[in-house]
């Protein structure tokens, strides 16, 4: 007895091997109801005032979403690639050509608005620039399956779909990774890419009264916002300049990185362990 598949996935593609492009198109929007649901709580959790116990805020609820939502498409993409190899070892036809169609653009309308609203938003943050790419795609596929639609036919040639469908997930696959690998980024607390650590103990040791400079540490509190500490060492004679010194650090890395989260330690003399990043094993500047 063979059993029909009746699995439904987020990929408009889809809808070219299945007799209920309806009920597809719905599983399509509640994924992008998903997104934006994720994306609205990432905006607003980000947005919490910092506590006592969260003494940095929730600034990183914006960048877990982000991460969840990149994670989503990759699932969504290998889902894309398995249901293509099923249609592929068995083909299906089109049987509502036109039902087929109309719920394509449909869908296809819907994704334009999205993306359009969220293009102006999408550099403002990790967390929606996740939204943008979901709804992105989302346009893409419906694209796809308009094309591929209209091709098999046209032309019956059913691995148009698989071929579609398997360009749609690489692509996805290939922006969500760099998604990924931002948020990780941040919650590894690593310096944010354009941001180059040498430039900035440089910059600081440039600076007037300023002998040396080490226990530097840059790191993402969100995808926007970056936070520095170091150690400062200036001469005991300069030492009651200390705060002049510690304001033209600030002043600096706000103009020129866009640091607004700096804590600056002024010392007379180097201390023990004077290594640049505050290693153990460090015993001498590098």
């Amino acid at each position: 007895m063979k059993l029909k598949r009746t699995i439904p996935t987020w990929s408009l593609p889809e809808h070219l091997a299945r007799e209920q492009p309806i009920q597809h198109c719905l599983v399509s929007n509640l994924s992008d109801v998903a997104a934006l649901v994720l994306a609205w709580l990432g905006v607003k959790g980000s947005a919490m005032p910092a506590t006592k116990r969260s003494t940095y805020g929730y600034k990183r609820i914006e960048v877990m979403t982000a991460m969840l939502s990149a994670v989503a498409l990759v699932v969504i993409a290998i889902f894309i690639i398995h249901e293509a190899y099923l249609r592929m070892i068995d083909p299906q036809p089109i049987t509502h050509p036109r039902l087929f169609l109309t719920v394509a653009v449909i869908g296809l309308i819907g994704n334009i608005v999205s993306v359009w609203l969220l293009h102006s938003e999408k550099g403002k943050s990790l967390n929606m620039k996740a939204a943008f790419l979901h709804m992105a795609y989302d346009a893409v596929s419906s694209v796809g399956v308009i094309i591929g639609g209209i091709m098999i036919l046209l032309t019956g040639w059913v691995i148009i779909d698989v071929i579609l469908s398997c360009l749609i997930a690489l692509a996805i696959v290939y922006s969500s990774y760099s998604v990924i690998k931002e948020a990780l980024l941040v919650f590894l607390e690593a310096a944010p890419e354009g941001i180059d650590f040498d430039a900035v103990l440089e910059t600081i040791e440039d600076i007037n009264r300023v002998q040396d400079c080490h226990h530097l540490h840059i790191w993402s509190l969100s995808s926007k916002e970056v936070a520095l500490s170091c150690h400062v060492c200036i001469d005991e004679s300069d030492f009651q300049n200390g705060p002049e010194v510690i304001a033209a650090i600030n002043r600096m890395l706000h103009e020129k990185y866009s640091i607004g989260h700096g804590t600056i330690q002024i010392e007379k003399v180097r201390c023990e362990l004077n290594g640049l990043t505050c290693n153990n094993q460090e015993q001498s500047h590098k």
